[in-house]
């Protein structure tokens, strides 16, 4: 069975599939070797990866803080701030031009330089006028939890409350000022957030504590197995003694604040799950194998393309179309194929040709057969004697018809030429119609539509009066109900290259079987398919008959033609 269907694949099959079996057994190899590669990899460098974000976020919250630093201490040391918020003031106009000319301009230009500063605020003991958000009597925050460690250390402490982030420190003056100030800046709120983002860890929480070891602030997943890191860190730092190994734990102190950061992160979100890596293994294979494919595809596709050539253009003349080129490409045994199929067609299309001019030359001495059996002279003379008796008996419908005879059989004949004027072949067809006008009784019209630039062209003649004679003995006759109508019409197409002739009849028209089949085969009462194949040995294949019809309502035959070199 395998052998059998060995044998009826195709050739280019057969080279894809080899190339599929020599590459997919050290592709596969491969994959599972770079699995667990992978793997071992990635588990090294998460380590290092975290330890490098934790001391990203600690550079991060270090640098912004010391320069927040820097600018608290630019007010907590400045001469001024110390002389204006010590010494009471006995004049309110000189307060005023210190506050709006020192004070004023020193926290604004300080908040604007650094975005992150959200408000600073001034609290002193001095009798300085109260002002909202910048200058408030010390007393409203003397029992906070932080004023007292404030107030007796020299450096800022940096506190966290309820989200809220902000920096406190004194403001030294001389050592004969004994008032109590102190400068309070507080952060915008998204500096924590901002600060403690981990796009590369996002299951991993961020945790803040202070110098107690208490929680203060904690970003991360507020859900899930990560929802209590804060909680966990925070019994951690206080010598809790439980442990939670599903988790990594890494810690240290912030440089620039009191505080400690911790990074809690489940194990597992430090490693890429097996069935992740086993994807991205089964990604990468099956790109490989795309490109292998389509490599196989382009090579088999070379190999037989020669094949496929020649079995196409064996095909076109299985199915009739003989006049193909065909090209010998290389000397192998394609090859020599090639040439050989090439000399077969070669005699095939002589033999055709010869077999072809014969047929013509046949129908040519038929149809001169036939006009050879009339005795033109005899003809003419016999119709000359009826119109001479007609006229002298005073029949003038028997000289009419006598005359009528004598016009179509002259432009039958045609003095033995094939050619004919179109003026000439009309004469012809209407000698023809009048005839059968007067053998129907004038019971059915006729209607002439011919351009004048038509009728000094040539063309072969006997064509239009078959076409009419089908019409009025296959439509016409065969009408039961109203008059007849036949139409006929002659133009010059656009192209002013093509002529086109129409003979159309009210008739009951054509079945649709009769009328795809009236020029192919040769139907008993139909002369349509003898003038076709005049037309095209005449003219060629571009030329010939048309044949439309709507079953009980009329029937239409076009003839094209080209126009003649007159």
């Amino acid at each position: 069975m395998l052998a059998k269907w060995g044998k009826s694949i195709k050739l280019r099959h057969k080279l894809f599939i080899s190339y599929l079996a020599v590459t997919l057994i050290p592709l596969s190899i491969l994959g599972v070797y770079s699995y667990q590669q992978s793997k071992e990899v990635q588990l090294k460098q998460a380590n290092v990866v975290l330890q490098d974000n934790l001391g990203k976020i600690d550079d991060s919250l270090s640098y912004k803080l010391q320069r927040f630093d820097a600018a608290i201490e630019l007010i907590s040391y400045n001469p001024n701030f110390s002389h204006i918020f010590n010494e009471e003031y006995k004049s309110y106009y000189t307060m005023y031009l210190d506050l709006k000319e020192i004070v004023d301009p020193l926290i604004n230009t300080t908040t604007s330089l650094n975005s992150d500063i959200q408000r600073i605020v001034i609290y002193t003991e001095n009798n300085v006028t109260e002002r909202f958000n910048s200058i408030m009597p010390i007393s409203a925050v003397e029992h906070a939890y932080w004023y007292k460690e404030a107030m007796e250390t020299i450096d800022t402490r940096w506190y966290i409350e309820n989200g809220k982030v902000f920096g406190v420190r004194r403001i030294f003056g001389d050592i004969n000022y004994d008032k109590k100030n102190l400068v309070y800046v507080e952060l915008v709120p998204e500096f924590l957030q901002d600060s403690l983002n981990l796009p590369d860890l996002p299951e991993a929480a961020a945790v803040i504590a202070d110098s107690r070891g208490k929680v203060v602030y904690a970003s991360g997943p507020a859900s899930g197995r990560m929802g209590d890191a804060a909680a966990l860190v925070e019994r951690r730092l206080q010598g809790a003694a439980d442990d939670h190994p599903e988790y990594l734990w890494l810690h240290r102190e912030l440089r620039a604040s009191n505080w400690s950061l911790s990074l809690m992160v489940p194990d597992d979100a430090l490693t890429i799950s097996p069935w992740k890596i086993l994807r991205a293994t089964l990604i990468i294979e099956g790109l490989c194998i795309v490109v292998l494919l389509l490599v196989g595809w382009i090579f088999s596709r070379v190999f037989v393309r020669r094949i496929q050539r020649l079995n196409h253009k064996m095909k076109l003349v299985e199915e009739g179309t003989l006049t193909i080129s065909l090209k010998v490409h290389g000397g192998d045994e394609i090859g020599e194929l090639e040439s050989r199929f090439g000399k077969m067609l070669a005699s095939i299309n002589q033999l055709i040709e010869e077999s072809y001019k014969s047929k013509i030359v046949q129908r040519e001495a038929e149809l001169r057969a036939l006009q050879a059996q009339i005795n033109p002279h005899f003809l003419y003379n016999s119709l000359s004697v009826i119109n001479w008796k007609a006229i002298d008996a005073g029949a003038e419908d028997i000289s009419r018809v006598a005359g009528i005879l004598s016009t179509f059989y002259r432009t039958t004949l045609n003095q033995g030429n094939d050619l004919i004027l179109i003026k000439d072949e009309l004469l012809n067809t209407k000698s023809y119609l009048e005839m059968q006008l007067i053998m129907h009784d004038y019971n059915f019209d006729v209607e002439y539509e011919v351009d004048d630039a038509l009728l000094e062209q040539r063309m072969i003649k006997l064509v239009l009066q078959p076409i009419v004679e089908n019409a009025i003995e296959h439509g016409i006759d065969q009408k039961r109900e109203g008059r007849g109508m036949l139409r006929i019409c002659g133009r010059i197409e656009e192209d002013e290259e093509t002529l086109v002739f129409t003979v159309e009849d009210n008739g009951p028209g054509m079945p649709a079987g009769v009328a795809e089949e009236v020029l192919v085969k040769q139907s008993r009462g139909y002369g349509l398919r003898n003038v076709h194949q005049r037309i095209q040995v005449q003219y060629g294949s571009r030329y010939g008959v048309e044949v439309a019809s709507e079953p009980g309502r009329w029937t239409r035959v076009s003839v094209t033609i080209p126009v003649s070199d007159v």
